[in-house]
């Protein structure tokens, strides 16, 4: 199952747009939506958060009419903030400079000093919410377990990496 090239359309982003939001080429999104590659674990996150849904629905998940909505939605809003601002600001423009000017140990500080403040705050939290903190945790980890793994797979098997492949191919466009 794919159903990037869907979702992508639902958006109404063009091959293009996603490629610069997430530094990656054109063609790297055409082989993602044709099956000719997968996109890496991180790819997928980054995608995730760009179209306002799991990463589960791009390779995993059938497309739910709430699954549509949702990105229905994070298009109209990222519309509506580009028409604001009067065409200043430009949602791909902004995640790409978000995803290049962003360390992994920047993101790791950010995100231990927000588990300290969830956890600093949970006594003033309903319990329903605390549970469904626990639950997101929990997912979260199990997608960093599934990056750790295919990492170390990477690793072990003296062959490139998807990383140093997808960055060959970029050099050589």
């Amino acid at each position: 199952m794919n159903n990037l090239k869907q979702i992508r359309e639902l958006y109404g982003a063009t091959q293009e747009q996603i490629a610069q939001a997430i530094n990656v080429n054109r063609v790297t999104v055409a082989n993602w939506e044709s099956g000719t590659s997968v996109a890496s674990s991180s790819n997928q996150e980054k995608l995730s958060i760009y179209y306002g849904i799991g990463p589960e629905y791009f390779y995993e998940k059938e497309l739910d009419d709430e699954a549509k909505q949702l990105i229905i939605n994070t298009s109209a809003r990222a519309q509506e903030l580009t028409e604001k601002s009067e065409g200043r600001r430009v949602k791909e423009q902004d995640f790409h400079k978000m995803f290049e000017s962003i360390t992994f140990k920047q993101s790791m500080e950010q995100y231990m000093f927000s588990m300290k403040m969830l956890l600093a705050t949970a006594d003033s939290g309903e319990l329903d919410k605390l549970k469904t903190a626990a639950l997101i945790n929990k997912k979260m980890g199990a997608r960093l377990e599934a990056i750790i793994h295919l990492r170390e797979q990477e690793a072990n098997s003296g062959e490139p990496s998807l990383y140093d492949l997808i960055e060959k191919v970029g050099k050589d466009s």
